[in-house]
């Protein structure tokens, strides 16, 4: 049997139920061979009629409920009076289905008296001795029936929790991946603009040194290459968390990589002051790069919109939180600002928002402050 022909019949059955069924066809034939009957040929088919539907249970539940209840009166109306072979236990099995499988709750207790009826109506047939009705065994065949059916509608729910359970932590598992898509969406922007804003700013130096200072010129093409060998880097890292087989994870930029920024920021002309807390070391790694990121926007801002203006960098610890500055002064003469645009500030003000902290930037008599507070938990 091929692996798709396999899967096709289990698509209709299973070992267990294909083990029910011969396990109760074969009770059947022996009582039907070792005991004496006029009419052997009725009681092999009863037989066959109460066992076989049980292979499609799952499937069709219903269904089989409904053609063993009618094969026991149907048998029991012509039969004769040796007729032995007792159908409850495909009854039971039958019952438990239905309430596992059904879902409407009213169509399956309707289905679970099915059973009870079948089986008083072949006694009244006189299929099980005297036709009398006995109170104390109507009494137990409820109960047993009813047991049956109240335990596979108990299986019902706890299936339905356990997927249920399982729906939800797929669904936590998705919204994981989305927020970490996002993360990396805004690191990468981050990356970018801060890599293009040197690259560009280095680039154009170069370009004036050309004519006039050789060696000046191929300091800055050194810096312009060292900057974009970064960002590529960095990028790998980030875009390698989307492909889990051949992924790297570097530890992510955080307070010790603010002295690294602010000399990019000096080798593109400016003069920068940094002052930086060193109680901070200990801040969380989400801190530190939230820390690192709103520096690296703000100088990157400063580049574009403020050449060669002089900066102060301030990371403090400011109460029960980390305090960021960074105020820069007017742009030198001559050096026209870079065109603006794009998700600097917004940037800066979702990654505060996300510590619940507060975040200013506006200008100022001569030049531009960004400063932003995030707050630390206890104990940091």
């Amino acid at each position: 049997m091929t692996s798709e022909q396999g899967a096709g019949w289990r698509r209709w059955t299973t070992p267990l139920d294909l083990a029910i069924a011969a396990g109760i066809g074969l009770w059947a034939v022996l009582e039907a061979v070792l005991v004496p009957s006029s009419n052997m040929a009725a009681q092999l088919g009863f037989a066959v009629a109460v066992s076989a539907p049980l292979v499609v249970r799952r499937r069709f539940p219903a269904a089989v409920m409904l053609a063993i209840a009618a094969a026991l009166v149907v048998h029991a109306a012509l039969s004769g009076p040796d007729a032995t072979f007792n159908p409850f236990p495909s009854l039971l099995v039958a019952t438990f289905t239905v309430a596992e499988r059904v879902a409407a709750w009213w169509a399956a207790a309707l289905l679970g008296v099915v059973p009870v009826a079948a089986m008083l109506g072949a006694h009244a047939l006189g299929y099980f001795g005297s036709p009398g009705i006995e109170h104390a065994g109507t009494i137990f065949l409820v109960f047993f029936v009813g047991a049956t059916w109240a335990a596979g509608r108990i299986v019902r729910h706890r299936a339905l929790a356990v997927q249920r359970t399982r729906e939800d932590s797929d669904r936590l598992a998705s919204d994981s991946v989305a927020a970490e898509r996002v993360r990396i969406a805004r690191e990468l922007h981050d990356i970018v603009a801060h890599a293009l804003s040197i690259v560009t700013l280095q680039a154009g130096a170069a370009e004036q040194f050309l004519d006039k200072d050789l060696e000046r010129a191929r300091h800055h093409l050194a810096l312009t290459r060292r900057t974009a060998q970064g960002a590529l880097d960095e990028m790998r890292h980030l875009l390698g968390v989307l492909r889990e087989d051949d992924a790297v994870y570097a530890p992510q930029p955080g307070l010790g990589g603010i002295a690294e920024l602010v000399a990019e920021t000096e080798a593109a002309g400016h003069e920068v002051r940094l002052e930086l807390d060193p109680s901070l070391d200990a801040a969380p790694e989400g801190h530190a790069l939230a820390v690192h990121r709103i520096v690296q926007e703000s100088l990157t801002n400063v580049r574009k919109h403020a050449p060669e203006a002089p900066v102060d960098v301030r990371v403090r610890r400011h109460g029960s939180g980390i305090d960021v500055e960074v105020v820069n002064g007017a742009a030198a003469r001559g050096l026209p600002a870079q065109a603006g645009g794009g998700r600097g500030l917004p940037g800066m003000g979702e990654r505060v928002r996300v510590y619940g902290g507060v975040l200013e930037a506006g200008p100022l008599d001569h030049g531009w402050r960004v400063r932003a507070t995030l707050p630390l938990g206890e104990g940091v």
